[in-house]
């Protein structure tokens, strides 16, 4: 179980992470352009700003769903938007996170039924772990790796999963101590060694008289 001060570290390390998922798992914003969005600075004016901003792409893309049911690519896009809106939400809006969450997963559950994609595979797991939708989550984490047993995001993200839901340390340490072994020099490289070094702390702690 991690104390205070450790969830306070990962806590950020995380916020850094989600960041860089955008990019790598395709969760990449909708807003102007197709570059990930800037992450407001302080002010909650700004967030509450941006969360409108975004739920506007929901609403665009809700219509252009409905308007073409069969069309995958858009729900996928859809399913984007709603987990982009579910981390905004974190920062504006919390009684609507775990919704835009659900919104998210039911998007790519769609998806998948059609096409077995690694990319929305991760990112159904992460926003099932995020939605507190653990069970949905270790299975989609599982059927990730099963597919591609390499995948950088899938490995740190159960690796999260494995220490924050599961208290299971050891397992967490092997994902991360994989995907730092896969890419040792990538953007990732320094949150994996904290992430580690704090898993193996709490590891230590656990075996002190």
């Amino acid at each position: 179980m991690m104390n205070k001060k450790t969830r306070r570290i990962i806590g950020g390390v995380t916020a850094v992470l989600v960041t860089l998922s955008m990019v790598g798992a395709g969760m990449i914003g909708y807003f102007i352009g197709d570059d990930v969005p800037p992450t407001p600075t302080s002010a909650s004016s700004d967030y509450a700003d941006f969360y409108q901003n975004q739920k506007s792409q929901v609403e665009y893309l809700q219509q252009q769903v409905a308007a073409n049911p069969d069309d995958i690519e858009l729900k996928q896009n859809l399913g984007k938007a709603y987990f982009n809106l579910a981390l905004i939400a974190m920062q504006t809006v919390p009684a609507e996170v775990t919704e835009d969450f659900n919104q998210a997963i039911k998007n790519y559950q769609d998806v998948l039924q059609t096409k077995k994609d690694i990319n929305v595979l991760t990112d159904l797991a992460v926003a099932a772990y995020y939605g507190g939708q653990s069970e949905l989550a270790e299975q989609t984490f599982k059927e990730a790796l099963a597919l591609q047993p390499d995948f950088e995001l899938a490995l740190i993200y159960y690796g999260m999963f494995l220490s924050e839901v599961k208290q299971d340390n050891t397992g967490a340490i092997g994902m991360w101590q994989k995907a730092l072994d896969k890419n040792p020099t990538g953007p990732n490289a320094d949150f994996l060694k904290q992430y580690i070094a704090q898993a193996e702390s709490m590891q230590n702690q656990k075996t002190e008289p």
